[in-house]
């Protein structure tokens, strides 16, 4: 017999008092995302990337890297052997832009790091508190998230929008296809709390499992019941009840909501999401291929233009 597709909220669920007397659960629970990795441009966006990466180390114990990439107008990062034959007006140019950018983002990180009070720290060696460090690094964009994405346990970008530097959309392209790990996308705005009712959108994809799984940490800490969104899919198979079942593993209640018939997906989600006021929608992206969405639409597209929420994304 299958399991019902809804649940009350908190009918199971057990309480933190329970959770914390268990020997270990306590550190194992606030040891799932240690290592944070921000990504600022020097825009006003900015402090809303630093504002959400505060949320997840106060909340998990974590360090944040606050990486800023400095764009390299010469390409000295390549080595003696690459640098560039550049135009000399050009070339002044541009790295005077960068400079610019590089100090508007320190000066953000400055301002931002003396009014969150976390401590600056540059090992992990018996860390017991949140802490911060700023990293500028002169290269590029799609180089230097790369590498350093891939050993952080989130990466935190801002979503771009009309007004965005080429920069930024690149951050978050870079983090998505090029790390393997999860990307946090946030808005421009005042941060909401990321742990409010999170909105999962599943269609059954491979892309929306690893999602859900990087996102079990944030999961986890709700007090009351996911939302798991489902919209009919030729491509794959989404069946909630599954999802449902195995979020309950996790000591996380879980309930079924449906797709507005009368809307395009990556709207209806959108609108759901703001409805319910959740914090943190969860979803795969890119899950038909990303040069069929960068051509011809999609959710993930329509969700990285609209999203107002902060979104968990992992390809």
């Amino acid at each position: 017999m299958g399991l019902p597709v809804t649940s009350k909220p908190r009918s199971s669920r057990p309480s933190r008092r329970n959770v914390a007397a268990a020997p270990g659960a306590a550190h194992a629970c606030a040891g799932a995302i240690k290592h944070v990795l921000a990504c600022v441009d020097g825009t006003d966006n900015d402090r809303a990337v630093l504002e959400h990466a505060l949320q997840v180390a106060q909340r998990f114990v974590s360090h944040v890297d606050v990486l800023h990439v400095r764009f390299d107008a010469q390409g000295a990062s390549l080595g003696p052997q690459h640098v560039r034959r550049a135009d000399p007006l050009l070339g002044a140019a541009a790295e005077s832009a960068a400079a610019e950018a590089a100090t508007r983002a320190r000066q953000n990180f400055e301002e931002w790091q003396g009014q969150s009070g976390l401590p600056l720290r540059d090992s992990g060696t018996a860390v017991c508190r949140p802490s911060v460090l700023w990293r500028e690094i002169v290269g590029y964009e799609s180089d230097v998230i790369a590498r350093i994405g891939r050993v952080s346990d989130l990466i935190v970008v801002a979503r771009p929008d009309e007004r965005s530097p080429s920069f930024s959309i690149m951050a978050l392209e870079t983090a998505l296809f090029e790390t393997g790990r999860p990307v946090l996308m946030v808005p421009g705005s005042t941060a909401a709390n990321l742990f409010h009712r999170p909105l999962i959108a599943w269609n059954g994809s491979c892309e929306a499992a690893r999602a859900i799984g990087f996102a079990l940490p944030f999961l986890a800490e709700l007090d009351g019941c996911v939302e798991v969104f489902t919209a009919p899919e030729a491509k794959h198979q989404a069946e909630a009840q599954e999802l449902i079942r195995h979020l309950s593993w996790h000591g996380i209640v879980a309930e079924r909501v449906s797709a507005d018939a009368a809307r395009e997906v990556g709207a209806s989600l959108l609108a759901h999401g703001q409805v319910s006021r959740a914090g943190l929608i969860v979803m795969g992206a890119y899950t038909h291929g990303h040069y069929r969405q960068f051509l011809f639409g999609g959710v993930t597209r329509h969700v990285m233009q609209h999203a107002a929420t902060a979104v968990l994304l992992a390809h």
